[in-house]
C-alpha cells in the first residue's frame, strides 16, 4: 500500500495552514502519547478486558505493542504499508492496533463479522501486506477463511492469528504466526521504531456507501487527534473518567471515539466484545464507567435491562448515541434509570460533527443532535447548492480539521463527495435551529442502518439477482423498534421463494451475517422512474403501510 501516492487533497493550502496556525493539527501521535504514559505512569490501568477481567497497565500495553511493531518491521512491513486487523474488542486488539501504528504502517480495522465476500474486496483494494484474525470467534472459523483468502491474495505475505492455544496453521500461501508466540519470541527494539509523520495516512477504514463496494476512507493522526480533543472537551473528560466501549474497535466508532480517546488521555477503557446488556450494566456499575459512544440499539437494550433490574449506573454521565435515529422518549427513559444520553451526529468521513454537551438541557439532548464540535463548520444547502437559513431543511455540508484525508485511490468519489472549496457533502438532511442545534431529519442516500451498522442495499441486490429464481430485486430498510431498521428483500419471481431460501443463498455467497435480510416480500414488479432508477421510497412506504394496516 502506498497511501501517499493515492492521496488527492481537497483542502486548500490556506485551510491546512490555518489548522496548523491554530494548533489544531500538531505532530504528536497516539503512539507517542501512549509511550509517554508508559514512562510517566507505568502502573496506570490502560485496558480492562471484560471477557476475562484482565487489567493491563500502560507499561504492559506499550511493551507488547512495541514488540509487535518490531515483529512487523522484521517481516518487512514499512511505513505506509497496510495491515488489516479483524479482531473483536480485546486487549490483543489494542496491542495489534497500537503496534501497527508504531511501525508506521496504515491500520485497516475490520469488523469481525465480515466474511470472504467483503474481505476479498477490502484486502485487494487496500493492498494489505499483513492480516490479523482470531482463530475462531462466535463459532466461525476465521483461520480457515484466512487460509483461503491468503492463498488467493499473494500481497498478504504475513498472517497473524490470535488464539488461546494455537493449533494447526494449515496450508497457507503466506506464513502464519500466533500472537502469543510473536510477543514471547520477538526481540523488542524501541530504538529502531520509525519517526512518525502525523500528517501521513494512519487509518484506512472501509464503510458502506450507496454503491455495492465499500468505500475506503483515510484518516491521519492529525484528523483523528482533532476528533479526540473535541470529544474530551465536549464530554468534559478528566483523569478521573473511565471509558466503556461496546462498539467494535474494528470500525471508526470504537476506534476513534473509544480506544483513541482513552489512550490519548491516559484513561482506562473497558472493552466489551459480546453484546449483553446485563453484562454491560454490571460493568458500568462495577467500574464506574463515565463515557461511551454507541448505537441506539445498545442504548435501548441497556435501558430496558436497567428498568427491569435497576443498578447504580449514575456514573454514566456521557452516553453518546447516534448512527441511527434516537427517539426522544428513549433519552428521557435513560435519564430515569441513571444514564445521561447525549445525542450525536457523525460519520466515518467527518468523525464527530455535532454533539450535545454534558450541560445541554434535556429538551435539546432529547430532540436534537447537538451543536458543532469545536472548529467544525456546518452549512445547510438546498438542491442548487445555495446555503439556506436557520430552520430550513437541506443537505448537511461539513468542513473542518477532523474531516478525513480523502478516499483511497478514488478520485471520482473525491470529486463527487467534496465541493471545490473543501466541503464534505454528507448526503444527510438536517435543519439547524436558532440556537445552533442540528437535527437530522432524513438522508438522501439509500443506506440501511441496522443496529448502528451501515448496509448498502446495492451489494445485496447484486447478489440476489444472481439467484436463478429472481428476476428483479430491491432491498429496503423497514422500521424496527430495537434495531432501528431491518433489511427487507423485495423480489420479483415466478417460483416459490421463502426467506430461508434467500438467506441460505446469501450465506453461501459469504455475505456478512448482519447484512442478511430479516424480511422478504415477493412483488409483481419493482417501481422505477422514467430513467430506470429504482423507486425504493415508494416500495418501502407501501410495505410500511401494509404492516401498519395489519396491526
Amino acid at each position: 500500500m502506498t497511501t501517499r501516492a493515492n492521496v488527492t487533497t481537497y483542502r486548500t493550502p490556506e485551510a491546512e495552514q490555518r489548522y496548523r496556525d491554530l494548533g489544531l493539527w500538531d505532530d504528536v501521535t497516539l503512539v507517542e502519547r501512549v509511550r509517554a504514559h508508559a514512562a510517566t505512569r507505568p502502573d496506570a490501568i490502560a485496558i480492562i478486558d471484560s471477557a476475562d477481567d484482565r487489567r493491563i497497565t500502560y507499561a504492559q500495553l506499550w511493551h507488547d505493542a512495541s514488540t509487535f511493531a518490531s515483529f512487523l518491521m522484521a517481516r518487512g512491513i514499512e511505513p505506509g504499508d497496510g495491515v488489516s486487523v479483524q479482531l473483536p474488542n480485546s486487549y490483543e486488539t489494542a496491542v495489534v492496533d497500537l503496534g501497527v501504528l508504531a511501525a508506521g504502517a496504515v491500520l485497516n480495522p475490520l469488523l469481525p463479522n465480515y466474511r470472504a465476500h467483503e474481505l476479498r474486496h477490502v484486502l485487494a483494494v487496500s493492498h494489505a501486506k499483513a492480516y490479523v484474525t482470531p482463530h475462531t470467534y462466535r463459532g466461525f472459523d476465521h483461520l480457515a477463511m484466512a487460509r483461503d483468502l491468503c492463498a488467493s491474495l499473494p500481497e498478504v505475505h504475513t498472517h497473524v492469528v490470535v488464539a488461546p492455544a494455537f493449533e494447526t496453521r494449515g496450508e497457507f500461501a503466506s506464513e502464519s504466526f500466533e500472537l502469543r508466540e510473536v510477543l514471547a519470541s520477538t526481540p523488542r527494539n524501541d530504538a529502531a521504531l520509525p519517526a512518525l509523520d502525523a500528517s501521513a495516512v494512519s487509518e484506512l477504514i472501509f464503510t458502506s456507501g450507496t454503491e455495492a463496494a465499500p468505500k475506503a476512507i483515510m484518516h491521519s493522526e492529525q484528523t483523528a487527534n482533532v476528533n479526540v480533543l473535541g470529544t474530551l472537551e465536549a464530554m468534559e473528560l478528566t483523569e478521573h473518567d473511565v471509558v466503556w466501549m461496546p462498539s467494535p474497535i474494528g470500525h471508526s466508532t470504537g476506534l476513534n471515539c473509544g480506544l483513541r480517546v482513552a489512550l490519548h488521555a491516559g484513561l482506562p477503557i473497558v472493552l466489551q466484545d459480546r453484546w449483553d446488556p446485563e453484562r454491560a450494566a454490571e460493568l458500568i456499575e462495577r467500574e464506574r464507567c463515565t463515557y461511551t459512544l454507541a448505537a441506539t440499539t445498545f442504548l435501548n437494550d441497556l435501558v430496558r435491562t436497567l428498568h427491569a433490574s435497576p443498578r447504580e449506573v449514575s456514573s454514566m454521565r456521557a452516553f453518546g448515541c447516534g448512527g441511527a435515529p434516537v427517539p426522544p422518549d428513549l433519552v428521557v427513559a435513560a435519564a430515569a434509570v441513571g444514564v445521561t444520553v447525549l445525542r450525536i451526529y457523525g460519520s466515518t468521513e467527518g468523525l464527530i460533527i455535532t454533539w450535545n454537551r454534558a450541560g445541554s438541557p434535556l429538551d435539546k439532548r432529547a430532540n436534537t443532535d447537538g451543536v458543532a464540535m469545536p472548529d467544525v463548520e456546518i452549512e445547510i444547502r438546498d438542491d442548487t447548492g445555495r446555503v439556506v437559513g436557520r430552520g430550513v431543511e437541506g443537505e448537511i455540508h461539513v468542513r473542518g480539521p477532523e474531516v478525513c484525508v480523502g478516499f483511497f485511490d478514488d478520485p471520482v468519489r473525491m470529486a463527487k463527495v467534496f465541493t471545490p472549496d473543501g466541503w464534505l457533502r454528507s448526503g444527510d438532511l438536517g435543519v439547524i435551529d436558532a440556537e445552533g442545534y442540528l437535527t437530522i431529519v432524513g438522508r438522501k442516500k439509500e443506506i440501511i442502518i441496522r443496529g448502528g451498522m451501515n448496509i448498502a442495499p446495492r451489494e445485496i441486490e447484486d447478489l440476489l439477482c444472481e439467484m436463478p429464481a429472481v428476476r428483479a430485486a430491491a432491498v429496503v430498510g423497514l422500521p424496527d423498534e430495537r434495531l432501528g431498521e431491518l433489511v427487507c428483500a423485495c423480489v420479483v419471481t415466478d417460483e416459490p421463494l421463502e426467506l430461508a431460501d434467500i438467506v441460505a443463498f446469501l450465506r453461501n455467497r459469504d455475505l456478512a451475517t448482519y447484512k442478511l435480510p430479516q424480511a422478504l416480500r415477493v412483488v409483481d414488479s419493482i417501481p422505477m422512474t422514467a430513467s430506470g432508477k429504482l423507486r425504493k421510497a415508494v416500495l418501502r412506504d407501501a410495505i410500511v403501510a401494509e404492516m401498519q394496516g395489519s396491526r
